[in-house]
């Protein structure tokens, strides 16, 4: 199993401060989320870091999504968000049915103990791609429209 990122479109007045007892009771049936892959956030982590957001933990402001934590994504965040995904979606349309994004560096050990390092390879389906950031932009477009929060969960 993957390691994926979680998106929940809320009302604008949600409780910052229940997030996590929503989390766990809401977490597999609330009808209006995304869930990415992990694979396609590090790819795009350096266009995502162009959001306003705010992270709840220390209460500021700041830009991107804590891969770690919770990032809040306010009506400014979403706006930001469709115009980059709406991009990446336009460039996906170019993608081979199955092709392959730049991964981690890792460090291969070998059996004398040298080792060196190597650059690892993530092969998606454009499809699944494609799929996973149109309900995200929906959920941005609510957001947005309505005045929403969208509350994403790192891995």
């Amino acid at each position: 199993m993957s390691l994926t990122h979680e998106f929940y479109l809320l009302s604008g007045d949600f409780d910052l401060n229940d997030r996590y007892e929503w989390y766990r009771t809401n977490r597999y049936t609330w009808a209006e989320k995304s869930v990415v892959s992990d694979e396609i956030i590090q790819y795009m982590m350096d266009f995502l870091n162009w959001l306003p957001s705010y992270n709840p933990e220390t209460k500021e402001s700041h830009r991107g999504l804590n891969y770690y934590g919770v990032t809040v994504i306010n009506k400014p965040g979403a706006e930001k968000l469709i115009k980059i995904l709406d991009k990446w979606l336009k460039l996906i349309e170019e993608a081979p049915d199955t092709f392959s994004l730049r991964g981690d560096t890792v460090w291969k050990e070998e059996e004398n103990e040298d080792g060196y390092c190597e650059q690892t390879r993530n092969w998606l389906k454009r499809e699944r791609m494609q799929s996973e950031l149109a309900v995200l932009i929906d959920l941005a477009v609510k957001a947005s429209d309505n005045n929403h929060l969208i509350i994403h969960f790192g891995i």
